[in-house]
């Protein structure tokens, strides 16, 4: 299990053992605080991803993302009251842990514009130019990992 300083620990597993955590974090930040319509918002690759769930020192859910098996990471998202905590850094870390054992040699990820800086400390490097996504401006980021 990984963790940090600050007692946030790391849970993965697939969409069925994780649903029940990730669902709500991800509705609260994109739909009701992003405008996200909630029909893209949880799609069918959710199946096919591992999913990463941090949890606070009381094990409340605080933050979650998702790896696909090709080495997409998306759908990350921290509750506003944990942000800049170190939830962020830990689900990258997990995630990156994860990939190099699956065999994968870089994450990919389509950040968002104001969160690009945040994966620039994280190791990640921008890509191409901004796209919008769900109406919301992204930059494709690349991560090559230490294997």
């Amino acid at each position: 299990m990984i963790s940090n300083s600050a007692g946030f620990s790391v849970e993965t597993g697939d969409w069925h053992t994780t649903k029940h955590l990730a669902k709500p974090i991800r509705l609260t930040v994109f739909v009701k605080e992003q405008g996200v319509p909630a029909n893209i918002e949880l799609d069918p690759l959710d199946l096919d991803c591992q999913h990463f769930i941090v949890l606070d020192e009381q094990a409340n859910a605080i933050a979650t993302a998702r790896l696909s098996k090709a080495g997409k990471l998306g759908r990350m998202a921290v509750l506003k009251a944990y942000r800049r905590k170190g939830a962020g850094g830990l689900l990258l870390d997990a995630a990156s842990v994860y990939a190099i054992k699956q065999g994968l040699d870089k994450l990919v990820c389509h950040a968002q514009t104001e969160a690009v800086d945040f994966y620039k400390k994280q190791g990640f490097v921008a890509m191409g130019r901004p796209f919008q996504e769900a109406g919301i401006e992204h930059l494709q980021m690349i991560k090559v990992l230490d294997t």
